[in-house]
């Protein structure tokens, strides 16, 4: 018979596997950015762009084959990041993409009504083509989103937008 000691030991270890556990049914996407004003300078606030960054927002569009057309992000929740954490990563379900298959990877921003701030406002990078493998992170660079500086946030004495 096993000894007590041996079955908390087994049922602890059982906890942390069930905890710990992630479902993998494709693979992630992970992503970054950086705000900056037009004259180049860190917006270290999201909130001191203008217009103010709720929300950054992970677009994918399939290239090629199978996923070509394929949008996992529409409509979800999981690709939208606050702009304050400056990275976000969605769960392990984006379509792997095969021989000559890929996704085009791009990011819009969101205002705090949820409504999308228009390209002329805050300026992205042309979208990115990146492979997903089943199980693995397809990392990007960080994305540099272009704004002006609020006036009520101001350039400080190191030439960072941010509030007084």
């Amino acid at each position: 018979m096993a000894s007590s000691s041996a079955v908390t030991r087994f049922a602890l270890v059982s906890a942390i596997a069930a905890v710990a556990c992630v479902r993998v049914d494709g693979g992630a996407v992970e992503l970054s950015w950086v705000v900056q004003s037009l004259a180049g300078a860190a917006i270290t606030d999201c909130g001191c762009a203008d217009p103010p960054i709720h929300t950054v927002r992970l677009v994918l569009v399939g290239v090629g084959g199978s996923v070509a057309g394929h949008r996992p992000c529409d409509g979800t929740a999981q690709c939208d990041f606050p702009c304050h954490r400056q990275t976000g990563s969605t769960a392990f379900d984006i379509r792997e993409t095969g021989s000559g298959e890929a996704y085009e990877i791009s990011v819009l921003t969101v205002d705090e009504s949820g409504v999308e701030i228009p390209k002329q406002q805050v300026m992205s990078p042309a979208p990115i083509l990146r492979a997903v493998v089943k199980g693995q992170v397809t990392e990007t660079e960080a994305f540099q989103l272009v704004a002006g500086c609020r006036a009520e946030c101001g350039m400080n004495g190191s030439g960072v937008c941010a509030r007084p």
